[in-house]
């Protein structure tokens, strides 16, 4: 029997929120931007974060311990959230703090925008190196001591130089076509290695 979507179970508000972790007792609550709410059957509910590019829904329990079941949530569904939260910020004073729920309504805004970003508009395009069949990873730096690496499946990281690299995530659609449109200025350089060429295919790809 297949398990119900999180971001399809109904909740019974309001949402909370925080930006360090809400303190649950099965410690699920890592993330950026962290809201949640309680079901109807209680003490249980559903905890949507927003980390490392891309937002994700669990269960939690106050009570007996259940199954972790971590879904990375479609654009779709975030939008649903997100319209859930601004809704409730519309309404009467909950007596929860505001603060947290409206950043995340402000990076849910965010991760949905379509217009190009900025994000690889300075990118310096490096090494690259086909590392599986179909799949081509490249090195990328920015002014400022910003690295990362950009695969050609439509994923992504960056971070500071001097801190430790972080996992790869699925890039955000107006990063995406900020990542096609620095790609093809650069690949107008005979200088640049044309396995980019491949980098450039799959984040085409990844915004149909």
């Amino acid at each position: 029997m297949t398990s119900p979507s999180i971001s399809a179970v109904e909740t019974t508000g309001p949402w909370q929120g925080t930006l360090s972790g809400i303190g649950l007792p099965d410690n699920s609550d890592d993330g950026a931007v962290i809201i949640a709410a309680e079901q109807a059957a209680g003490p249980t509910g559903i905890l949507v974060s927003y980390a490392d590019g891309q937002f994700t829904s669990r269960f939690w329990s106050a009570g007996p311990p259940i199954p972790l079941l971590i879904e990375i949530l479609s654009p779709a569904s975030v939008k649903a959230i997100r319209d859930q939260v601004a809704q409730q910020l519309q309404g009467p004073g909950s007596g929860l703090d505001d603060i947290p729920l409206r950043d995340f309504v402000e990076t849910a805004r965010l991760y949905l925008e379509t217009e190009t970003s900025d994000r690889f508009t300075e990118a310096v395009f490096g090494s690259i190196a086909q590392v599986t069949p179909g799949e081509a990873q490249g090195q990328v730096s920015w002014p400022g001591d910003v690295v990362g690496t950009v695969l050609s499946n439509g994923s992504a990281e960056t971070h500071l130089a001097h801190l430790p690299t972080a996992d790869p995530a699925p890039l955000r659609q107006a990063d995406l076509r900020s990542l096609v449109s620095a790609l093809q200025k650069a690949l107008a350089n005979p200088g640049l290695d044309p396995l980019w060429q491949q980098v450039l295919a799959g984040a085409q790809q990844a915004l149909q």
